[in-house]
């Protein structure tokens, strides 16, 4: 049942994946970063994108689709032009089937120490049929 949806679903997280670390040239998690990946892969440098996917609802006037919430959390140091990054993330997602809804820029604490990494949120929906 609905496996053109559930391909639909797996077509778009591989895009986002693919299209996001070619453009940017970094590496992108689903849910979230294990430690051991962010101490190998990564070699503790934040510069990484994690997306989560939320619930789904009924798109307005359309029988059969879906809207689901994607969140994109990328986190960066050293990079001077995060407005240019969040053009470029809008662009390439919007180029494979995201709708960007809205971004956040901000910072978080780099673990126990007196330092900062800047962080961006993107709020995009996907939309899917299904049921057929």
């Amino acid at each position: 049942m609905n496996e053109s949806s559930k391909a639909r679903l797996e077509k778009l997280n591989n895009a986002l994946i693919n299209n996001l670390e070619s453009t940017l040239g970094i590496k992108v998690y689903q849910d979230s970063v294990s430690e051991d990946e962010f101490k190998v892969e990564l070699k503790g440098v934040y510069h990484y994108i994690i997306f989560e996917t939320g619930g789904m609802r009924r798109a307005d006037d359309k029988k059969f689709t879906l809207l689901q919430d994607v969140l994109i959390r990328f986190y960066a140091e050293n990079v001077d032009d995060l407005d240019g990054t969040q053009l470029d993330v809008i662009t390439t997602l919007e180029s494979c089937g995201y709708q960007f809804v809205s971004s956040d820029k901000g910072y978080v604490q780099k673990g126990q120490e007196d330092a900062y990494v800047d962080s961006i949120e993107f709020n995009f929906t996907r939309s899917l049929k299904y049921g057929i």
